[in-house]
């Protein structure tokens, strides 16, 4: 992968997860460096992976970070039905987010600024908000607890199986943790 300093092998690892469990829905490996050319395959793979699982539904809103944005990706994952809501630019430290705009949108703006219009709303900022609750964490506890911040295996074939792999044991901890009887919680079974 091309980076600042060059040529390294590296990989670029994409994962969608679900609001409620944190619950890893889709998980790909890229030797791409930017981030913008992953929106439209990972929502295609989430819509196969969905309808894999019997599942007939779509994500109410998909969040995505600024190196996502892209009119392309805004205009095709608006026109096949998805519900995007794309940060269009980093804020500067310090830099105030403009107060929410009121009106009628106007007809002359391009999906872009149509993007950063509804960021700045109530619900746009509160729906963003929510992004840093939902895949910033399922990533530092891959990375904490699965030491999955280096790959191990070499090549592509590799890297995706073995970061499939840590995404199925972050799903099962998941599980795990959710269906634990109190019984069996840390705190009871000090006492014994």
């Amino acid at each position: 992968m091309k980076t600042n300093h060059g040529f390294h092998d590296a990989y670029n690892a994409q994962a969608v997860a679900d609001d409620v469990s944190q619950v890893v829905v889709v998980t790909w490996v890229t030797q791409q460096g930017a981030d913008v050319n992953q929106l439209l395959p990972m929502l295609d793979a989430t819509r196969r992976s969905l309808d894999d699982a019997g599942l007939d539904t779509r994500p109410d809103v998909v969040l995505a970070d600024a190196g996502y944005c892209s009119t392309v990706n805004i205009d095709t994952a608006h026109a096949n039905g998805d519900n995007v809501l794309v940060a269009t630019g980093r804020l500067k430290h310090r830099e105030q987010i403009p107060d929410a705009p009121r009106g009628r949108i106007p007809n002359h703006l391009t999906s872009r600024q149509r993007m950063a219009r509804r960021l700045r709303t109530k619900k746009g900022r509160a729906d963003y908000a929510r992004r840093k609750a939902i895949i910033e964490p399922v990533f530092g506890q891959m990375k904490v607890k699965q030491n999955a911040g280096h790959l191990r295996l070499r090549g592509l074939d590799g890297a995706q199986g073995e970061f499939t792999l840590h995404a199925i044991y972050h799903n099962l901890r998941k599980l795990a943790n959710h269906t634990t009887p109190a019984i069996c919680s840390p705190a009871h079974r000090a006492r014994w």
